[in-house]
């Protein structure tokens, strides 16, 4: 059986958020179980592959040509798909993202005719399956929805002069919601299973609350809807081997992470005290606001922040205010350190996430592998990873009377150090997602 994956994004080569994750590990859970899997990424500015040919893709009535590169990562096998609008800093956040990405999948579809089955994940990917639908290439479809709330809407009928797709594609192969194309949807309504990334998430979606206006749709579609836990990957964030660490440590022995957070408290002139870390992009859906909101009754309970993060400029400038205005107790960096998040993970004593809504979450799985408690919104993923008062602690109001809740229940456990090593004792690896997935690749391509 030969299987693509087609994403924007894969670690360590392209990353903004956890589908980057996803697909830089789950082919390699899956190649341990013996299925070769390939997997196709824009060629972003700054990936280093080798140069093997091209191929040409009809677009906007011409003929355009891509190139085509090829690396390998920790076993598998990349395809980079070389387009000029792609040759930027960073993936997304461009004003033309839908149409490079309507691009690079109607370049991916004239490489896909040897695959047995092609997994696609988010907006990103999600005209394929009714490309393969259409004819444009043989084998079975999975469409895996890492976030509803990124669906990609255009609301132009340009699409239709790009792509050359008949018109009654529209409405007959699920493109039309609301009056706008939704590549979204139609990923979720032309493949042949759809997949989100934790239980809890796959019933939110079907709900008014969290389908942010496809739950409908996803109703009528529950039968090929399911949800399946993303694990981590458990090499390269593991305590005892970790690169970033000067002190290592495990569940046998905590003596490295005491050393690490004495030594991360003093480099950032932080009291001795509860100290709490948030590793986040600074978006709505990850309720940083509600942490600021909390703040001066934290400093009440007698905890410390430590933030890393970055996004909404507006929540940056008031970290950095209220930094400003508590020295010793509340640290602030902005952006993005990957070894200052490890040391994060690794020397606070809690991690905060609360999150208004949560697909799976990975920073929480993270935490509890370094011994960190996570104190999270009992949302999504959250809901399935988290115990509360025994690997974490759980809070259900999405205010800041919710996160001081959740840090009061953190701080009143009477035993935090067994919640911590509870916390590392779990399994997140790879191991049970993959063969989830292996079993419905192979359901799938046994009944195509």
């Amino acid at each position: 059986m030969r299987v693509a994956f087609v994403a924007s994004e894969a670690f360590p080569f392209a990353k903004v958020g956890g589908l980057g994750d996803v697909v830089g590990s789950l082919p390699q859970a899956l190649r341990k179980k013996g299925l070769e899997t390939t997997i196709f990424i824009p060629w972003y500015w700054g990936i280093n592959g080798y140069y093997v040919g091209e191929g040409h893709f009809n677009f906007a009535g011409g003929r355009e040509q891509f190139g085509i590169g090829h690396l390998e990562h920790g076993g598998v096998r990349y395809v980079l798909v070389g387009l000029p609008d792609f040759a930027r800093d960073k993936p997304y956040g461009y004003e033309d993202d839908f149409r490079r990405f309507v691009r690079f999948q109607m370049a991916v579809a004239e490489l896909l005719r040897d695959f047995d089955l092609v997994h696609c994940h988010d907006w990103q990917a999600a005209l394929l399956p009714l490309l393969r639908n259409l004819g444009w290439f043989p084998g079975r479809t999975v469409y895996t929805i890492h976030n509803l709330a990124y669906q990609g809407i255009w609301g132009s009928q340009d699409f239709y002069a790009w792509t050359g797709l008949p018109g009654e594609t529209y409405y007959g192969g699920g493109l039309e919601h609301r009056g706008a194309i939704n590549l979204m949807k139609c990923g979720i309504v032309n493949a042949d299973a759809v997949t989100t990334v934790s239980p809890r998430y796959a019933w939110e979606i079907t709900t008014p609350e969290g389908g942010e206006g496809l739950d409908g749709v996803l109703r009528a579609l529950r039968w090929k809807l399911r949800g399946i836990l993303n694990g981590i990957d458990t090499e390269y964030w593991n305590p005892a081997t970790d690169r970033y660490l000067k002190h290592r440590y495990s569940v046998e022995d905590l003596s490295g992470k005491y050393q690490t957070r004495a030594e991360l408290l003093a480099e950032f002139s932080l009291e001795d005290r509860p100290t709490l870390g948030v590793v986040s992009r600074f978006a709505h859906q990850k309720g940083i606001d509600l942490i600021l909101g909390a703040v001066p009754g934290l400093m009440e309970l007698g905890v410390n922040l430590f933030v890393l993060g970055s996004g909404d400029p507006n929540l940056e400038r008031s970290f950095a205010w209220v930094a400003d205005r508590h020295p010793g107790r509340i640290t602030y960096v902005q952006g993005y350190n990957e070894p200052l998040a490890h040391r994060i993970y690794a020397g606070c004593d809690g991690f905060l996430m609360p999150s208004r809504f949560e697909p799976c979450g990975l920073a929480q799985m993270i935490a509890m592998r370094y011994g960190t408690p996570p104190i999270a919104r009992a949302v999504g993923g959250l809901i399935d990873t988290v115990r509360h008062w025994e690997t974490g602690f759980l809070f259900e109001s999405m205010d800041a009377g919710g996160v001081w809740w959740g840090v009061s229940e953190f701080l009143k456990h009477p035993d935090r150090k067994q919640v911590a090593l509870n916390g590392m004792r779990q399994d997140f690896s790879w191991e049970k997602p993959a063969t989830e997935y292996l079993e419905l690749y192979r359901g799938l391509v046994a009944h195509g």
